[in-house]
């Protein structure tokens, strides 16, 4: 299966393809230039893939939270995509694909990942921040401990005995992340396509839509000035 992702909902512009068995991303930050930079971005990885659109399957999106804007762009070019070539779409949460990142980096630092905890926050401003908490089970799935949510800088009623904290919300709120149980800090992680692809590829069929339905996941009502 041909699979091209686009987000675009914090800092980071990235963008990922996976061609069969091989897979290619890029990353870049860059915070006010995500509709200038996303579609060169696809295009110069769809090179690398040796496929072209018309090869694609799936067209998968960051649907946020986080910047409304840039949740916008990506929602808005992978849409344009996918009706293009009527192709069907996936979301992919900014929480879940950063905690699946904390996974990654974690187990490639040679430390187990079993029973740890990893709790994300990104800066929603307006003192408040997207937040969730996820774990993994044996066969590496991410399972939903905290339900994504916008919030004050709180995260009620987690007792984690080893817990990894990552996300701008922990820059932004350095106390959040503090506490015997934290064992690895990453305030400044940020959504990476890899990790959002190889969620992905974990989805089953019936987790698709069709392109009309795709929507950003803005989780805060006001979306005026971001």
């Amino acid at each position: 299966m041909n699979i091209l992702y686009l987000d675009s909902s914090t800092e980071a512009c990235t963008a990922g393809v996976i061609a069969g068995d091989r897979m290619v991303t890029d990353f870049e930050i860059a915070p006010r230039g995500h509709a200038e930079k996303l579609l060169p971005m696809a295009e110069a990885l769809l090179g690398q893939a040796q496929i072209d659109f018309e090869d694609l399957d799936l067209i998968g999106f960051g649907r946020g939270p986080g910047s409304f804007t840039g949740v916008r762009i990506a929602t808005a070019m992978a849409q344009g995509i996918a009706i293009a070539r009527d192709l069907p779409m996936v979301g992919i949460s900014s929480l879940a694909c950063l905690a699946s990142g904390a996974f990654r980096r974690l187990d490639e630092s040679g430390d187990n990942t079993r029973d740890v905890e990893v709790r994300v926050a990104i800066d929603a401003r307006m003192g408040e921040i997207y937040r969730a908490v996820y774990r993994q089970d044996n066969a590496g799935e991410l399972i939903t401990v905290l339900d994504e949510a916008v919030s004050e800088p709180t995260f009620p009623g987690m007792q984690g005995s080893r817990v990894v904290v990552c996300g701008t919300g922990f820059g932004r709120y350095p106390a959040l992340g503090e506490g015997p149980e934290v064992i690895r800090i990453e305030p400044e992680a940020l959504p990476h396509a890899q990790d959002a692809l190889e969620l992905i590829r974990r989805l089953p069929e019936n987790d698709r839509i069709s392109a009309d339905a795709a929507v950003p996941c803005y989780l805060r009502d006001k979306v005026a000035g971001r």
